[in-house]
């Protein structure tokens, strides 16, 4: 066996590793959310080892009767939380960022990168440093700014201050770099203006990372969970991942019910990242933004 196939097989063996122990968490949870109530409290009591543990993970009755009471309600369940509601605020959320990121970032990294106007670089690498400071340091500011406009309890404090990130701009900046400038003056020639050579030069031929910001801004929106449990106090208009607080029994806590809620708001990231994974691994290489 030769380096390289070494080196291969290493890197298969490693990234194998990686893959269990990032499965593990999730085979426990949707084991487990087949169990009723008083399954998963008794199972995990007196156990007698790493063995037993996992003999007991295995549900002793499957069941799906957290998934239907999740979304139909149940003895014990906090009818308060609609989950389906959350559901669609979650979508409107999150396709609706993912949309702004693209086009405001795009359009940022193009005109920091091909118009050259003054201060273009202090500006960016300004907000660069900006960037560096925890996102919980906004946290107020942005909550008064929300409350100024009105958007407490709306969807827009959700979508809006999230459309930025500097660091997609930086991305999509370093894509830019490796199409070749003469593409712009050749489309200049021919009469193009500064958006026609963005539309129909630029956007087709960043195409994958375009995907790849589009495919991380979905999921930072869909995860976000505490922007939207200050903002949002209206539970009608409170996300799914933030919701999932609400979704406790009154008197006791649900734990099996909460798992299964849990399972569900994985499943639309899972998707999207299922159907864009051959334009995600496109975009992982630098080279990809030639080639379209």
């Amino acid at each position: 066996m030769n380096a390289t196939k070494r080196a291969k097989a290493l890197s298969t063996a490693m990234l194998s590793i990686l893959a269990v122990f990032w499965l593990i968490p999730v085979v426990w949870l949707l084991l487990n959310s087949f169990k009723t109530d008083s399954d998963f409290i008794t199972s995990f009591t007196n156990m007698q080892g790493p063995l037993d543990y996992l003999r007991r993970l295995w549900p002793r009755h499957f069941t799906a009767v957290n998934y239907v009471e999740v979304f139909v309600g149940g003895e014990g369940a906090n009818t308060t939380a609609n989950i389906l509601e959350m559901f669609k605020n979650s979508l409107i959320v999150s396709f609706g960022q993912m949309a702004l990121v693209v086009l405001i970032t795009s359009l940022s990294a193009y005109a920091y990168e091909r118009l050259d106007f003054p201060g273009g670089d202090t500006i960016f690498w300004a907000l660069m440093y900006i960037s560096m400071f925890p996102n919980v340091v906004a946290v107020l500011p942005l909550f008064k700014i929300a409350n100024s406009l009105g958007w407490v309890n709306s969807l827009h404090a959700l979508i809006w201050p999230g459309t930025v990130g500097v660091f997609n701009i930086f991305l999509l900046r370093n894509f830019l770099r490796g199409i070749p400038k003469d593409f712009d003056e050749a489309a200049r020639i021919d009469g193009a203006n500064s958006f026609q050579i963005y539309s129909r030069i630029i956007v087709p031929s960043i195409k994958p990372v375009l995907i790849v910001v589009a495919l991380f801004s979905f999921n930072g929106a869909w995860n976000d969970f505490l922007w939207p449990t200050i903002v949002m106090t209206d539970v009608k208009r409170q996300t799914l991942t933030a919701g999932l607080r609400l979704l406790m029994g009154q008197y006791e806590q649900k734990w099996a019910h909460l798992i299964a809620a849990t399972m569900v708001s994985v499943v639309p990231p899972f998707l999207l990242y299922l159907g864009a994974q051959g334009y995600f691994l496109q975009g992982i290489s630098i080279q990809a933004g030639v080639k379209g």
